[in-house]
């Protein structure tokens, strides 16, 4: 009996252990949330991030601005960092009280000196931020948790401004610290705190448990880097990832998986409209390009069949693009949907010979985004082309190196869209069009254009809304008249999760989650 007696004890206590052993680890996997990206973040700060989709959305999780857009119809702005603020009648001065008792990451306080730290070092380091930063004549600190900005001209937007990623707060004691390396070692006020970077391969973050809004019911994030598709559609199935983004069909799991995952109970595909469009670019600055030509840049805007685009490769997930602004903005012209091109190769081909070239002269490249989506609008372009003898490959590109051709302006044509940081249009038309911000991220290259580049700057700066709204009227007739593209498509933001995630909310404008509302059940 004695024996037995041990032996019914050993096993019981085993048993315990082994039962602990499974609940711990199915209680970790249920504080951690795995999120793919396609490719390497490129950035994790915002003093030098110029928008890269991936380092951005990161961002938002490690640092806070101090406005944001408020969940979940992110029509009003809320104070994050900011508890309140006001804006003096010329619409020059904005004035911020601050959160106290917030601190850093690192242990250190958050204040109005960090505010002015944040925005004065970004203002000289990032030129992405040339357009809205350059605006700001003085940042005056007023009180430990008060500061005031001062433009040089009314700004309506500057608040949509400051709830960008680039717009976050740093700590001042860790750039001193890190240096340039801050860049991979970043430390914010926000839900998350940076545990670690192994290029191309994961970013891991860990919860704040001071994070003044409450502390996330998750305990990290792993962004774990998965450059195919169809590995990415397979840990979604499997369990291995909890997140697939689509990041605005920058990267995405292929259209036809939509239907599958649709009756896959385990995984729950989310679909929300979106100001995100995509075009075939010209490089418009480009010294001895044929597509200096406008007739060129007509013509292979003709030979494009829009609605087999839409209809076949894209599968219904997309809407026709007209011009420079989304259908869905306040200030979208309908005069577009008629100054549109529309498929025409008969017409691109009489072009083309007023502009001296045979079938076969005009040979290109198209530089693309990566993944079997772009792939696929490649090729399909590529016959639109033949079709009218012109003479195109297709080159997709890891999107660091992709935009590195594109910013350097080392392409003729490429793929690109326009994901807008902010609800205005303002987010399309600046950072696209103004011709001096045109090596500073990845724009239509315009070349200096006074009249169009003043009309921008005079939008930009207008505080009426009706007036705004027809200056931008105008600023659209004038882009088409310069033929910088060929609108393409608007696609919808398709996020893919694991059904047992909640209360993920999907912003459009920027396209960027935040996970500190996000658990697992």
């Amino acid at each position: 009996m004695g024996l037995k007696r041990g032996f019914l004890f050993l096993l019981s206590l085993t048993l315990l252990v082994f039962g602990n052993i499974v609940t711990g680890q199915a209680d970790d996997r249920l504080k951690t949330l795995v999120v793919a990206v396609n490719s390497d973040p490129a950035n994790l700060e915002p003093g030098t991030n110029k928008a890269y989709p991936i380092g951005s959305e990161i961002i938002l999780n490690v640092f806070d601005t101090l406005v944001a857009w408020t969940p979940p119809a992110f029509e009003e702005m809320e104070g994050r960092l900011a508890e309140s603020w006001t804006v003096s009648p010329d619409g020059k001065e904005f004035t911020f009280k601050l959160r106290d008792g917030v601190k850093f990451h690192d242990g250190t306080d958050f204040n109005a000196e960090a505010v002015k730290f944040s925005f004065e070092r970004t203002k000289e380091i990032n030129p992405y931020m040339k357009a809205n930063f350059g605006l700001i004549s003085s940042i005056d600190v007023l009180g430990p948790l008060e500061v005031k900005i001062t433009l040089t001209k009314a700004m309506p937007v500057f608040l949509s401004i400051l709830a960008q990623p680039q717009a976050a707060v740093v700590s001042p004691a860790a750039v001193k610290k890190f240096g340039d390396d801050f860049n991979v070692n970043p430390v914010g006020t926000g839900p998350f705190k940076f545990v670690s970077y192994t290029p191309d391969t994961s970013v891991v973050l860990e919860a704040n448990t001071d994070y003044f809004r409450g502390a996330s019911k998750l305990s990290r994030i792993i962004f774990r880097v998965i450059p195919e598709a169809s590995t990415r559609r397979l840990e979604l199935e499997n369990g291995g990832i909890d997140i697939s983004q689509q990041n605005g069909q920058l990267y995405s799991i292929p259209v036809e998986d939509i239907k599958a995952f649709n009756k896959n109970p385990d995984v729950d595909v989310i679909e929300v409209p979106s100001q995100i469009f995509r075009q075939f670019e010209f490089n418009n600055s480009h010294p001895d390009s044929p597509v200096n030509d406008v007739r060129v840049r007509k013509a292979m805007a003709y030979a494009i069949d829009y609605d087999g685009l839409l209809n076949g490769i894209l599968g219904g997930t997309a809407s026709r693009v007209y011009g420079p602004l989304p259908t869905n903005s306040w200030a979208f012209n309908p005069a577009m949907k008629e100054r549109a091109f529309s498929y025409d190769p008969d017409k691109a081909k009489q072009l083309l010979a007023e502009a001296g070239y045979k079938p076969g002269d005009l040979k290109f490249k198209l530089y693309s985004f990566q993944g079997n989506l772009w792939g696929s609008i490649c090729t399909f372009l590529q016959a639109n082309f033949a079709d009218v003898g012109i003479d195109v490959t297709v080159a997709q590109t890891e999107f660091p190196i992709y935009r590195n051709l594109h910013t350097t302006g080392q392409h003729e044509i490429a793929m690109d869209g326009r994901q807008p940081w902010y609800n205005d249009p303002d987010a399309h038309i600046t950072i696209g069009y103004y011709s001096p911000l045109a090596d500073s991220a990845m724009t239509f290259r315009m070349p200096e254009d006074a009249e169009l580049d003043g009309l921008i700057l005079k939008a930009q700066a207008t505080v009426d809304f009706e007036e705004r709204k027809e200056l931008y009227f105008q600023i659209q007739e004038m882009i088409m008249d310069r033929v910088p593209a060929a609108y393409l498509f608007s696609n919808k933001i398709i996020v893919f999760k694991r059904s047992n995630v909640k209360g993920l909310v999907i912003n459009s404008a920027p396209p960027l989650n935040e996970y500190w509302s996000v658990y697992k059940e």
